[in-house]
């Protein structure tokens, strides 16, 4: 992307144990131990949540999903956002009409909140399914919507009155959790969509149960270069040459055998 765009600069991977040390001594132009010329970071899971102590502005979305996934050094200062909330539901619009839909969103997380905030944006009604009832709970509540435990009797059809079911847990996700799904083809029949935010592999399990029971199916990978798209235009004040990103995001993902 930078280099289609003209942009001299390099994205690197940093594997980060304590984010708080990190911060200090590499990140924050007040108190890191070099200099380099860095411009910003996203910022994956575990650390979305604890990165934000760290920051000197918080966007006003990324406050209320509880989490950045995007640092933007600007003037000496670390500005957080959550480009995830606004991608969250990328595959999905402009092929499906959203508002009004009758939407089942599996997971309580941070991921989940970014979901239900783009739904609720949308005009959605959501539900949230979770074997943690209280998180559950409270993360509905934050977001106007209903939640239900998944945990208790699963029974055929379990999903049918919902449109679009999402899965926002990481289950399914290649090298953790690649043969297990948060719910079957016979959970799932009736339901008319199905959406799975993890992107690796590109067919996840659930994907497959939710084609199974008849239902549409979408993967997470446009959700994950319209999140670094976002990311892209904070850091740089450049378009992000989508085409370029999905490519190499797929052939990435080819190299690695997914």
């Amino acid at each position: 992307a930078f280099a289609a765009c003209g942009v001299n600069g390099v994205y690197l991977p940093f594997e980060v144990r304590d984010v708080g040390e990190f911060m200090r001594r590499m990140v924050h132009p007040r108190s890191r131990e070099f200099e380099w010329n860095l411009c910003g970071l996203s910022v994956t899971a575990p650390h979305k949540r604890a990165a934000m102590k760290y920051l000197d502005w918080i966007d006003p979305i990324a406050e209320k999903i509880g989490a950045v996934n995007t640092i933007l050094v600007k003037d000496g200062t670390l500005h957080g956002y959550n480009t995830d909330a606004a991608a969250s539901l990328a595959p999905l619009e402009g092929v499906v009409d959203l508002s009004g839909a009758n939407v089942a969103v599996i997971g309580a997380g941070g991921a989940a909140r970014a979901v239900l905030w783009r739904l609720r944006e949308v005009h959605a009604r959501a539900t949230v399914f979770a074997r943690d009832v209280a998180r559950a709970a409270k993360t509905a509540s934050d977001f106007n919507a209903r939640c239900e435990s998944l945990d208790g009797a699963r029974f055929a059809n379990f999903f049918a009155k919902f449109d679009v079911v999402i899965n926002t847990t990481p289950l399914g996700t290649d090298g953790q959790s690649v043969n297990e799904t948060p719910a079957t083809a016979q959970e799932l029949r009736g339901a008319r969509i199905a959406y799975d935010l993890v992107y690796n592999p590109p067919t996840t399990r659930f994907m497959r149960e939710a084609h199974e029971a008849g239902c549409q199916v979408f993967g997470g990978l446009p959700m994950l270069v319209a999140q670094a798209a976002a990311q892209f235009k904070l850091w740089t004040n450049c378009d992000a040459p989508l085409n370029v990103m999905h490519t190499a995001a797929e052939s990435q993902m080819l190299d690695a055998g997914c």
